[in-house]
């Protein structure tokens, strides 16, 4: 055999197709993966892309109310749940939320007040949820500005010689210190003789009582005495969830029965 022949018998590069199609898939490889990387630059920063995974709406609801440290409006939970969740929607959310929780028996539930959500422990849990927080300072009021406060709620709008009127005794003070708690805040003015300004409760009150309307959730007439016999806005709360009646700390002899209000 020549070294002709030879060379030409040697074993040679495979050319039967396999390296062609090998080269050409390669290619088609990096032409997609730099597609990919000019229209999601942030793939090439090794950056996950957004799931598909999309929450159970009650679910997601609960978790945006459980992160939020405040009341969440419905304006701000549709703009974080989409369009479809107006305030109607909203609100069969939280009564299906609740009425799984009341299946659980879990101690939580939603709030609506005003048209604002949180969620929240249920008052029976309240005696020992509160020594979490033993430096808070509960909002003390005097048993006046207690009943004062009591006579806005069931009578507002309301002006001052009303309140007046009833209690019998000035409550310029009284006033004073609802207005500096934001539990009252004037209405505007009437349209009697001499314009004065009319009051009533604000939405701290209502968030405080956990009211969503007015005058349909306000507490019952026992329960409001109750507050004021303990001369405290932060109910005493007894552990199967009822109102307690604790002693005065501070005599009032400007005292009235919550009849007065009926």
């Amino acid at each position: 055999m020549t070294d002709a022949e030879a060379a030409a018998a040697a074993p040679g590069p495979v050319s039967d197709g396999t390296q062609a199609e090998s080269a050409s898939a390669s290619a088609a490889s990096d032409n997609a993966g730099a597609l990919a990387v000019s229209e999601n630059p942030e793939a090439a920063e090794g950056e996950e892309p957004e799931s598909a995974w999309t929450p159970d709406p009650e679910k997601l609801l609960c978790a945006l109310l459980f992160a939020s440290q405040d009341f969440l409006s419905a304006r701000t939970l549709k703009e974080i749940m989409g369009e479809d969740w107006d305030l109607p929607s909203i609100r069969r959310l939280v009564k299906g939320a609740n009425k799984n929780f009341e299946e659980q028996a879990a101690p939580f539930e939603l709030l609506e007040v005003d048209g604002t959500f949180r969620i929240r422990t249920r008052t029976q849990y309240y005696p020992w949820v509160r020594k979490l927080f033993k430096d808070a300072n509960p909002r003390r009021l005097s048993q006046a500005s207690l009943e004062t406060l009591a006579i806005i709620a069931y009578k507002q709008p309301i002006t001052k010689a009303e309140i007046e009127s009833i209690r019998g005794v000035n409550v310029d003070g009284c006033m004073k210190s609802l207005l500096e708690k934001k539990l009252v805040d004037v209405n505007g003015r009437t349209d009697a003789m001499g314009s004065a300004f009319s009051y009533s409760t604000t939405r701290e009150f209502m968030r405080y009582f956990g009211i969503s309307r007015v005058p349909d959730d306000l507490p019952r007439l026992s329960e409001f005495e109750a507050i004021v016999n303990a001369q405290a806005l932060i109910p005493q709360i007894a552990a199967d969830g009822t109102v307690t009646e604790v002693s005065q700390e501070e005599p009032d002899g400007e005292q009235m029965s919550m009849g007065q209000l009926e």
